[in-house]
């Protein structure tokens, strides 16, 4: 009875050894997963922000599934592409499945990034990227952390082409405070004026 009792209590130790040390392998190669992955979304993001085209293709091409992956900044590579107004790397990235509702750890939306980029560029007269997210069913309406939508944030700074674009998009103009007021407030007349006639002007064409 005593050398069953062993024999039962060896069992036992060993099953709890084996165990032991398949969780402990289980754990390492997660691990190792995770850690891989962060360094994969950091390195796709840093190449998105430097514009490394040809980097950027290769890792969405292996690991087309961290376009929608959050890097430590708390931005997606796709959220990036956005910010930086990359036309190219968009297009590439919503091929790959970019999620265009997605929004960084700042409560910007993709199109929000991208007009951004716009003000922060307007001799450049390109509005290819938030044109191409609006084909891709990007809400031009979504508000950022303070609240504002882009047609509000475009009249603030006076930015007539693209609030005649986002007007020529049926942007909504029932918000507060209003587009319209808002831009009076900070001088920019002419776009003012647009937003309280709304005219079908000779809009730039995007």
């Amino acid at each position: 009875m005593t050398l069953i009792r062993i024999i039962d209590w060896t069992c036992i130790l060993l099953i709890s050894i084996i165990f032991a040390s398949l969780i402990t392998y289980l754990l390492a190669k997660l691990h190792f997963y995770f850690r891989g992955k962060t360094d994969i979304i950091e390195k796709l993001c840093a190449a998105v922000a430097d514009k490394s085209i040809l980097q950027c293709i290769f890792y969405l091409e292996k690991y087309p599934e961290y376009v929608n992956s959050f890097s430590k900044s708390g931005y997606t590579p796709f959220l990036i592409a956005c910010a930086k107004g990359n036309t190219q790397l968009v297009r590439i990235m919503l091929k790959k499945g970019a999620d265009v509702t997605l929004k960084s750890k700042n409560h910007e939306s993709a199109f929000y990034l991208a007009v951004i980029h716009c003000m922060a560029h307007p001799h450049s007269r390109n509005a290819s990227c938030i044109r191409e997210l609006y084909y891709a069913g990007a809400n031009i309406d979504e508000p950022n952390d303070k609240g504002l939508t882009p047609l509000q944030i475009t009249a603030f700074f006076g930015q007539t082409p693209l609030v005649i674009w986002l007007l020529r998009k049926h942007a909504s103009t029932n918000v507060f405070p209003s587009p319209y007021a808002i831009a009076k407030s900070q001088g920019h007349l002419d776009t003012a004026d647009i937003l309280s006639k709304k005219y079908r002007l000779f809009a730039i064409q995007f």
